[in-house]
């Protein structure tokens, strides 16, 4: 007899139906899945190696409801069976449910919803009885999601472990920073993978090369994923070739590089990937960046060592130069602190205490609640980047994220919406302005809102903390009191501000694990 894992209510918005208008305009979909399996191995080790990581199935679900459109919601559990079985060797069998609460039906219902079961063929007696009940057609089928599921791994590259690796960008024609940052944005948008630090901007004179090549800018990216280091390297290949890179010589200018310079520590002598990278040990422009951003880092390997001591004696270590540590926000740390300073100029009645007294906020951590609003197709991605830019900068980090939350609108497109909260250096004015700077970087239908800062409270065209109509609006307060349930906008509480939001019957939650390990 088989165990089972359960997942119910799995939420995610799709363009699936038969009508015209259901092509393009996205409503709820609401996935049960029941996974057959066994989990004796598990009950035994401890290890999530002997069971399936229901994380990664959920997030595999909201993947193909937020995929290609199909009319039928009968062949949208079909496909979330068959990619279960494909990803999950283990699993014998699903039960998938399939909910369409807003269904174009005239008449009042509560929902519609397809259930459907799939085995592997040969799978136990239960498997046997499907098989039986099914015919001859569902037989082949299970056949052949069987054989997809047994080469689930190498087709995709993915395992149920995480891996960490450390990745290297660089380059010096056109925008690099620019370049840089949306290479960033789609790293950390590849499957399962999630980027856990980026270090500051370091400008590299083109030593070696002829009179007149443009300086070079470098950096370091931490990232966890599940891609192998193979389907890693091709993804990032990928990347580089969206950016117009060539690698036709190995020492020449471009516009993008991207290498692998560490993953889990490996050691290997493979000539499509030699881990570590064999020349990193001797490279400042990636030890100085990789050593900002873990001072306790070690290279790995005949060469290897603590990087800040390969650091210490690299021969080209006076060729590097650190420059930015914002360059995620596209300089909005400069930019804010520029309209910061035109603000206090423009404002010189201020007396020398009361300056004294905003230098003090000014170095004083501060919490920020920021919520992100987009209309996009791509919102989740465009809310992503977004978290990696705030996390990008000095001073900053994410203390918590919302889950993903369906924001239905009467005219115009829907829209999501999600919240983080952070701790910051910056000011309200700043911050303010950095998330504007961040906004424009992204460059798409994207808004984000400092909601609050508590303890600080300033009404000025620039700077209006906490932010004026934030009490009334559902999209900020539902995702939000998900994050923190003992959440307060000044003195209310953020639930009692829920309860009386007017449109607090047109938010619903999407998932709550769409960032991959829950923060970065």
């Amino acid at each position: 007899m088989l165990d089972t894992i359960r997942l119910t209510g799995v939420q995610a918005m799709g363009t699936h139906g038969v009508l015209d208008y259901e092509h393009e305009r996205a409503q709820p979909f609401v996935v049960d899945a029941t996974l057959h399996l066994d989990l004796a191995a598990a009950g035994r080790s401890d290890d999530l190696h002997d069971t399936v990581d229901y994380g990664r199935v959920a997030k595999r679900i909201v993947s193909i409801i937020e995929g290609e459109h199909v009319d039928l919601i009968e062949r949208l559990a079909a496909l979330i069976a068959d990619a279960i079985l494909a990803d999950n060797p283990t699993v014998h069998g699903v039960n998938i449910a399939v909910h369409k609460p807003k269904a174009p039906i005239t008449v009042p219902f509560a929902d519609v919803c397809v259930s459907i079961e799939r085995w592997r063929k040969g799978s136990s007696g239960a498997v046997a009885a499907s098989a039986v009940a099914a015919g001859a057609a569902d037989a082949d089928a299970a056949e052949t999601v069987d054989a997809v599921g047994a080469a689930g791994a190498a087709v995709t590259g993915t395992s149920a472990e995480v891996h960490h690796a450390i990745i290297a960008l660089g380059g010096n024609q056109g925008d690099v920073a620019a370049t840089m940052r949306d290479a960033v944005a789609r790293i950390d948008a590849l499957p399962g993978t999630q980027v856990r630090g980026i270090s500051p901007l370091y400008r590299t004179a083109a030593w070696g090369m002829p009179e007149g090549t443009p300086d070079f800018l470098n950096a370091v990216i931490e990232v966890a994923t599940t891609l192998d280091a193979d389907r890693l390297l091709a993804e990032l290949l990928a990347i580089e070739a969206a950016h117009g890179r060539v690698r036709e010589t190995h020492w020449s200018s471009r516009t993008l590089d991207l290498d692998i310079i560490d993953f889990d520590g490996t050691v290997s002598e493979n000539p499509d990937l030699t881990l570590p990278h064999p020349r990193a040990w001797q490279r400042a422009f990636v030890l100085a960046p990789w050593a900002d951003l873990n001072p306790d880092a070690v290279l790995h390997g005949e060469h290897g060592g603590a990087v800040a001591q390969l650091l210490a004696e690299a021969g080209d270590r006076d060729d590097v130069e650190r420059i930015d540590d914002a360059w995620m926000t596209a300089g909005a740390a400069t930019a804010a602190t520029a309209d910061s300073a035109n603000a206090t100029s423009a404002n010189a009645s201020a007396n020398t205490s009361a300056n004294a007294q905003s230098q003090q906020e000014e170095a004083q951590f501060h919490t920020a609640i920021v919520s992100m609003d987009s209309r996009s197709t791509n919102a989740e991605t465009l809310f992503r980047s977004a978290i990696v830019a705030l996390e990008g900068v000095p001073g900053n980090q994410v203390e918590g994220i919302s889950p993903l939350y369906h924001v239905a609108h009467f005219e115009g497109p829907d829209a999501m919406s999600a919240v983080v909260q952070l701790t910051t250096r910056m000011d309200a004015r700043t911050f303010i302005a950095t998330l504007g700077s961040i906004e424009r970087a992204i460059g798409e239908d994207l808004d984000l809102d400092l909601v609050d800062m508590p303890g600080v409270t300033c009404n000025e065209p620039d700077c209006r903390v906490p932010w004026p109509s934030a009490r009334n609006h559902a999209s900020v307060l539902a995702p939000w009191l998900d994050m923190d349930p003992e959440a307060r906008l000044g003195k209310d509480p953020v639930s009692y501000l829920l309860a009386l939001a007017p449109d607090a019957e047109r938010v619903g939650m999407l998932s709550d694990t769409w960032i991959v390990g829950g923060t970065l």
